[in-house]
């Protein structure tokens, strides 16, 4: 058996710089792995079933859908075998919140069945194969902070800021989609404000502490996002009212965050916004990795 953990990441920035020729949007974001993960176990099979705890995880889907089901048979179409192997998933990473869990649990499938198959594959050709299911697939194979250019698959290491995350998880997820369409509608004003905020690299920044740095961070998803979502725009402003504490955005939402420099200070503040939490939104702290 083949243990792998997936972990989730924040996107601390994302400048969305216009849409390419394939339909792709240009992207510029700094992206953090945190300690948050799904575990995946894999085992040799004479065919392919994928088994997903806890069951409350709905509306993951378990079918030809899913991303683990994807990458196992994409890699096994392309080494040019069957994929036979039993994978179970134990999701720990919230569903449709913007943290990459599909494209981490995608990656961990590759990782795992390179190693089971005994195929030795480099990570640029499992980077290649992890390109047809998500942008944000090489993130996760090549591990640690970076800044993702491209439509997220050109990758720069960016120096690891130290810290912890307060990840506000509300019970619904958002559509990238329609966040993206969103954004469409609102474009001229989205291009000029990511065009002047790429100028700054808030990730070149060293030996920062967090108060320094929230200032610096931004999502140009996030006016699309509470715009699709009016629940979330309500959620961010609650929270920073309450909280007096700057929230950000990760990737398409719906998932907001905060950073700390130690875990104690991120522990007061969740105390300290408790009162204005409705009973199913929640609150995960997480280590952020480097």
């Amino acid at each position: 058996m083949i243990r792998r953990e997936a972990h989730a990441k924040l996107n601390l920035t994302l400048a969305v710089l216009g849409r390419r020729a394939d339909g792709f949007h240009e992207l510029e974001s700094w992206a953090v792995p945190i300690a948050l993960t799904d575990e995946l176990r894999f085992e040799a099979a004479d065919d392919f079933r994928l088994i997903i705890e806890p069951h409350a995880a709905a509306p993951l889907a378990n079918d030809a859908s899913n991303l683990i089901h994807r990458a196992a048979l994409a890699l096994a179409d392309a080494a040019g075998q069957a994929a036979r192997v039993r994978i179970r998933l134990v999701k720990g990473i919230p569903i449709g919140g913007g943290l990459g869990g599909g494209s981490s649990d995608a990656a961990a499938t590759l990782s795992a069945l390179n190693e089971l198959w005994n195929l030795n594959w480099s990570i640029d050709q499992l980077a290649a194969i992890g390109a047809t299911l998500g942008s944000d697939v090489a993130f996760f194979l090549t591990g640690g902070q970076a800044v993702m250019r491209g439509r997220g698959e050109v990758l720069a290491r960016a120096r690891g800021w130290q810290g912890f995350a307060a990840v506000i998880v509300p019970p619904y997820g958002l559509s990238t989609t329609d966040v993206y369409r969103c954004h469409a509608r609102r474009a001229e004003i989205a291009r000029t404000d990511a065009r002047s905020r790429s100028t700054a690299s808030p990730w070149e920044t060293r030996d920062i502490g967090a108060d320094r740095l929230l200032p610096m961070l931004f999502n140009d998803l996030e006016a699309a996002a509470f715009e699709v979502e009016p629940r979330l725009a309500e959620l961010h402003a609650r929270l920073s009212r309450g909280g007096g504490r700057i929230v950000r955005m990760t990737g398409s939402g719906s998932c907001l965050f905060t950073l700390f420099d130690d875990e104690s200070h991120a522990q007061a503040w969740c105390g300290k916004i408790e009162p204005v939490l409705a009973t199913e939104e929640r609150v995960k702290i997480s280590r952020v990795l480097g």
